[in-house]
């Protein structure tokens, strides 16, 4: 793909999902957990709301020299709704210690997601947080969906995936 055609900030950003892409091995990602954060939540409200996020997608991932790990994803789980969460994006990570034992990690993830209670369907964009566990192949995702639109039972939603490189 041509990225020479955007502006210059634009052309960067281009150039890190495309190269991640045509160069990145193979990865599953397996969804599971969201994690309704009680002080922010009614108890009956958080009783209602979906707690297992069971999905799954497929990950393109690039590790650098230097241990900082770039996917482009397409994940789809259920919903705190129980309805399908459509996710298309890219995540960037660095991690401290050894790559040969456990790696925690920071990082974000940019992307465009759908659901049926966001913007009448319509496809929005996010950018949040990534905190994660590496060991070898295996890692241990989670990021934090903040409060939307103040009050309770509105967000600060803690929600964890994983990923299982195919190399």
């Amino acid at each position: 793909m041509q990225c020479s055609d955007f502006w210059m900030w634009l052309e960067q950003s281009c150039r890190h999902v495309v190269d991640t892409y045509e160069q990145g091995g193979n990865a599953l990602l397996v969804s599971g957990y969201e994690w309704h954060i009680p002080a922010s939540w009614t108890p009956e409200t958080r009783a209602q709301e979906n707690q297992n996020a069971w999905g799954g997608g497929w990950a393109r991932s690039r590790e650098q020299p230097n241990g900082d790990t770039e996917n482009v994803f397409f994940l789809v789980f259920e919903d705190s709704h129980r309805q399908p969460e459509f996710n298309l994006g890219y995540t960037w990570t660095t991690y401290w210690l050894s790559r040969e034992g456990l790696q925690p990690g920071l990082g974000f993830t940019a992307a465009i997601i759908q659901r049926p209670d966001i913007a009448n369907g319509w496809p929005v964009p996010v950018v949040l947080p990534l905190f994660t566990l590496r060991y070898q192949t295996v890692e241990v995702l989670s990021t934090y969906i903040p409060k939307l639109n103040g009050g309770v039972n509105h967000g600060s939603v803690l929600y964890i995936f994983g990923k299982i490189d195919l190399k």
